[in-house]
């Protein structure tokens, strides 16, 4: 696999010097072939910026591309497949940044959300990361689908979108800053207010520094945040992008505000969206994981913890909710932890569920406050909540058993529940100093040097990436099998079967069946037949980030009643006036994985990297009903090959010649 290749992170060779000249024949040559103008009602351009040379040249996505992979997270994944220059490395500046947005999104109700994609420097396969609130929406209501960006800028650079045209501003004057000063300075500058007429996309220090862990902010909280999509940014010197311009309605196919509040209907009306997501956001699902024993804490060495973190304690600091562009659901918990209003992190947004989990037990942290205080922290400091919690929880084991002291540290005590500590590392983290320099390469300290090849023993990764949620799955078989084949990495939101700890659904294997086109096992510790359940899932999310729907507000994730392929194919036809069948959207969720698995074949990828953490093979769970729990090598090695066996991949994890041969054609030289 390509994490521990030598040259991953190294300045580029002569070589690379001669292929920097490749990009841009790449680039012409992918815009001579594409169309012109759109192919169909409300389809945006495909903008490819120069940043270097400070040009622009637009095309539209090809219709066999749409068919094939729809917008947003597939469209993104062919234009990374044609532009991909796997010789160079991860930060080089012409492998390129791709901002795209669903079919759907700025339309209709929850479709909010677009996808940063590249190679990312964190994990070594490919970054693909969600992001919702206002820019994904504002970006396609002036015209655009897709945004391109390659080329290092000769100077921090900001860019300027306004009714579809783009202006390479200098950035200067942002540099240094981090979310909040940048968002308070925005406005002032450029006129406007948030969420009415301005939307962006920025870095911030920690992205300017080429943090490992660092996110792309899409505003207070929201961000593109997996795989280190702050440190390419960085990389290119592009510091933001503003968008300005008053909202405005899409010229569809045929009329869609009818069936727009069918959806917000169905979503409002679901139980887990009425008493769980729009009343106290995804903390909820704090409590139910520490009761089954679930909850990874302390680096994943025990499984539940205080439920002094549960959702209801978060109450008395949450003075109200928030949410993206047009969605009905306001999912985000708002925060006040005081009325100082000095105190920059004494109010914020959030914390998710992830964050909760990864600076609560995760680092032993058993204090609402400090958690919400270290949550605002991050959301200031531009980073990714899971790889930065992961990456301080996996220093703190490696300092219990002594693997590092405090000579490395710098002298600093990594104690279990020191929330002080934590928060002193977050900023020499966005910073790169002291022992944040090692946090800060997050995945690759083993490789840089900073810690010995035993830490790996300990590091919660799969395919280079920190787990994502706080979520133990040494229990819930098709949770763990989902997160192993994930195509970035350790990841819940590609394939999260979270209905199988749902009592009501497995008590009728028939309806179960119904929802996974076959039987599947109620046995939340069972491998029989699990891979089915991840591969639907896995084709229906994919679909969901092709068509921008948030993923809390779609079918499986939390609940069978959510909007799934059906609502999808009605919406897309009368938006867009393509006709695509809930079946053909199934073979569309395929292909985009499909695409992702040829691209990680190139970067090395392959099946020994579709596993797990040695933890969860070779330690069982000690506490709750399944204790004693872990998971069986063999069992897991059986499910796997199951997976890909009704996923059309060869026993290497690659798609098979045939379906290869037809997904490269559709793709293009």
């Amino acid at each position: 696999m390509v994490l521990g290749a030598p040259h991953a992170l190294s300045a580029p060779s002569p070589r690379h010097r001669y292929t920097d000249r490749m990009i841009r024949d790449r680039v012409a040559r992918l815009v001579s072939a594409l169309p012109q103008a759109p192919e169909y009602a409300t389809q945006g351009a495909t903008l490819f910026v120069d940043l270097e040379r400070r040009q622009v040249q637009r095309g539209f996505t090809p219709m066999r591309v749409v068919r094939a992979l729809l917008a947003g997270r597939g469209a993104n994944m062919f234009y990374l497949h044609r532009l991909l220059d796997e010789s160079l490395h991860p930060l080089h500046p012409d492998v390129p940044l791709i901002f795209g947005s669903g079919v759907l999104t700025g339309i209709v109700p929850s479709a909010a959300r677009g996808n940063a994609t590249s190679w990312s420097p964190e994990s070594g396969v490919i970054l693909d990361s969600n992001a919702g609130d206002y820019f994904p929406s504002f970006i396609r209501m002036n015209g655009i689908d897709h945004l391109v960006l390659y080329g290092c800028a000769a100077a921090w650079t900001l860019l300027h979108v306004h009714e579809g045209q783009v202006a390479f501003l200098d950035a200067a004057p942002y540099v240094g800053l981090d979310n909040i000063e940048l968002r308070e300075r925005i406005p002032q500058d450029f006129g406007g207010a948030w969420t009415r007429d301005l939307a962006m996309v920025n870095i911030t220090r920690a992205g300017e520094n080429l943090v490992l862990t660092s996110a792309i902010m899409a505003g207070p909280k929201a961000c593109y945040a997996r795989g280190g999509p702050g440190a390419k940014m960085g990389s290119l010197k592009l510091k933001a992008i503003v968008v300005q311009g008053q909202t405005r309605d899409f010229e569809t196919a045929q009329p869609y505000k009818g069936y727009n509040r069918t959806i917000a209907q169905k979503l409002l009306d679901t139980s887990v969206v009425k008493h769980a997501l729009k009343t106290t956001g995804t903390p909820f699902l704090y409590k139910p994981s520490r009761l089954l024993g679930a909850m990874g804490t302390k680096n994943n060495q025990e499984t539940t913890w205080t439920d002094r973190l549960d959702a209801d304690h978060i109450t008395p600091y949450r003075p109200g909710m928030a949410g993206c562009f047009r969605c009905p659901v306001n999912c985000r918990p708002l925060n006040e932890l005081n009325q100082d209003a000095s105190d920059r992190y004494g109010r914020g947004d959030g914390p998710e569920y992830v964050t909760l989990g990864k600076f609560g037990p995760n680092i032993g942290v058993d204090r609402i406050e400090s958690v919400i205080r270290l949550n605002n922290i991050c959301n200031d400091l531009g980073l990714d909540t899971a790889s930065t919690g992961s990456a301080i929880a996996w220093a703190m084991e490696l300092f219990q058993r002594r693997v590092i002291t405090r000579k490395e540290t710098g002298g600093l005590e990594l104690s279990w529940g020191a929330a002080d500590v934590a928060e002193r590392l977050l900023f020499m983290l966005s910073r790169r100093q002291g022992f944040g320099n090692v946090l800060a390469d997050s995945t690759r300290a083993v490789e840089k040097g900073h810690y010995p090849r035993e830490a790996l023993n300990y590091r919660m990764a799969v395919k280079g990436l920190m787990q994502s949620d706080p979520h133990d799955a040494r229990i819930l078989k098709a949770f763990a099998l989902g997160m192993a084949v994930a195509t970035r990495g350790m990841d819940h939101l590609r394939n999260r079967v979270t209905l199988e700890i749902n009592s009501r659904i497995n008590d009728d294997p028939a309806f179960k069946a119904r929802l996974y086109g076959g039987p599947v096992s109620a046995a939340p510790n069972s491998y029989e037949d699990k891979e089915r359940a991840v591969r639907v899932c896995e084709n229906v999310y994919g679909v969901g980030d092709a068509v921008g729907m948030c993923r809390f507000t779609t079918k499986l994730f939390n609940s069978p009643s959510l909007p799934g392929l059906e609502e999808f194919s009605n919406q897309i036809a009368n938006v867009t006036g393509l006709e695509l069948s809930a079946g053909q959207l199934d073979a569309i969720g395929l292909n985009i994985t499909g695409v992702e698995r040829l691209i990680n074949a190139r970067l090395g990828v392959g099946r020994a990297d579709d596993t797990l953490p040695d933890r969860w093979f070779n330690e069982a769970i000690e506490v709750g009903a399944y204790k004693g729990e872990k998971i069986d090598r063999a069992e897991f090695d059986g499910m796997l090959t199951r997976f890909y066996e009704i996923s059309n991949l060869d026993p290497n994890g690659v798609p098979v010649p045939e379906w290869r041969s037809e997904l490269e054609a559709m793709l293009g030289p």
